[in-house]
């Protein structure tokens, strides 16, 4: 039995009344929990959420008259403070990032609900926010994705020549190599190299040889 210091009140909103019998299921392992309110309607589970101020609002995406991004954007404009667990059978980025830029606490696929909702719910309640599993990666690649556009960004900022250099500090050139193929004195190359690492907000001697070659496909 899993404990909480306090009474946990939860609304549960999802038009299929198997999925919400088993998610009830579930949720009745955690101690000093109450579930509060069931519906299978979205304007019925905003409605009960603005009535009884429960603790979680466990949210189906697709719901008859409002889904639960709808219900999550309309609470976060009221600034209410009911923790929102958006249950969805979607594993779309799209929506996904959609939910995240709304401001839900979790985001459970359908098909793991069984498996997550009691760690979501206790998550949520700590002040925590929890995605199943299955988007991990996704969190990852995105994470990727915007460190590389924004890399990418400060290497377009650089001229000609400083790209030029970088590239062969990233095939491993020393400064008079890279004197010698650019027809540059090696004075000359050491000024760039400081410039350089300014420009890209890097410090320390080696820093600039690890980001050369992490970004060479930019160069």
């Amino acid at each position: 039995m899993i404990k909480m210091n306090e009474r946990v009140r939860i609304i549960i909103a999802d038009d299929h009344p198997m999925f919400r019998a088993g998610v009830r299921i579930e949720l009745e392992k955690i101690e000093n929990l109450e579930i509060i309110g069931e519906t299978g309607n979205g304007k019925d589970a905003l409605k009960l959420i603005k009535e009884h101020s429960p603790d979680v609002a466990i949210l189906d995406f697709q719901m008859p008259e409002m889904n639960g991004l709808e219900i999550t954007a309309q609470l976060k404009k009221e600034k209410n403070t009911v923790k929102i667990i958006l249950l969805t059978m979607h594993n779309e980025k799209r929506i996904f990032q959609k939910a995240i830029n709304i401001g839900v606490d979790g985001y459970i696929l359908k098909e793991d609900a069984v498996l997550d909702i009691v760690s979501a719910v206790k998550t949520v309640i700590d002040g925590g926010t929890f995605f199943s599993s299955k988007l991990t990666v996704y969190l990852i690649d995105k994470f990727k994705s915007t460190q590389k556009d924004k890399n990418g960004e400060m290497i377009n900022e650089l001229s000609r020549t400083e790209r030029e250099i970088l590239k062969l500090i990233s095939e491993l050139n020393s400064n008079d190599e890279i004197s010698e193929k650019l027809f540059i004195s090696k004075r000359t190359v050491e000024n760039q190299r400081v410039i350089i690492s300014k420009k890209l907000n890097l410090t320390g001697a080696k820093e600039l040889l690890k980001f050369s070659v992490k970004y060479r496909e930019y160069l």
